[in-house]
């Protein structure tokens, strides 16, 4: 079920050489990373993804990258926080699916607040909504994107979203849930 809604793009055949990144990512050593929101992140690895750049610029213009990095996970494993945004890792995020799976990402609304993202500054509705984060009952799903090899997603970082079904799958790195991520302003932006 995925429907358009403003902030987010769903782009298929995203790498040109996807099965390349794709072992690197297979390959490369992943670690438990204390995040700057003290959050510590299971099996990340910090590096440049071959080829990400070059393709975010080539499908929405120049960026300022603040970082990016694979994740993997396994069964049973859920996320940090189930439904959260990005604030604070730039204005747009990336997530590009490195294999298919019982999986993808779903964009929420808040329905306490009937809210659908938090920018900086909006304190208060950050004290609404922060204590509902892993209760699904208080959000209602706008759209889910379903995980597909090669599909990459771009979404403002304020936007509520999950991993969806919030528990991962598979055993190792090659059924399990492997995924790129980055984070970045929009130049035109700064």
């Amino acid at each position: 079920m995925h429907t358009e809604i403003p902030g987010l793009i769903v782009i298929d055949d995203f790498l040109p050489l996807p099965y390349f990144t794709r072992t690197h990512a297979m390959f490369s050593e992943y670690y438990d990373w204390k995040g700057p929101d003290g959050e510590v992140y299971k099996r990340v690895s910090l590096l440049r993804v071959p080829g990400l750049l070059e393709a975010i610029e080539k499908a929405i213009g120049p960026i300022e990258l603040l970082g990016m990095a694979y994740r993997l996970n396994y069964e049973g494993e859920e996320p940090n926080q189930s439904i959260h945004s990005d604030l604070g890792w730039g204005t747009h995020a990336l997530v590009l699916y490195l294999n298919d799976g019982p999986s993808g990402t779903a964009f929420w609304k808040h329905k306490a607040t009937d809210t659908v993202s938090i920018n900086v500054g909006q304190v208060e509705l950050l004290e609404q909504v922060k204590d509902d984060w892993e209760d699904a009952s208080k959000w209602e799903i706008r759209t889910e994107v379903t995980m597909k090899f090669n599909r990459a997603i771009i979404y403002d970082s304020s936007l509520y979203h999950s991993r969806y079904p919030f528990k991962a799958f598979g055993n190792n790195p090659e059924n399990g849930r492997l995924i790129a991520v980055a984070f970045f302003n929009m130049k035109e932006l700064v």
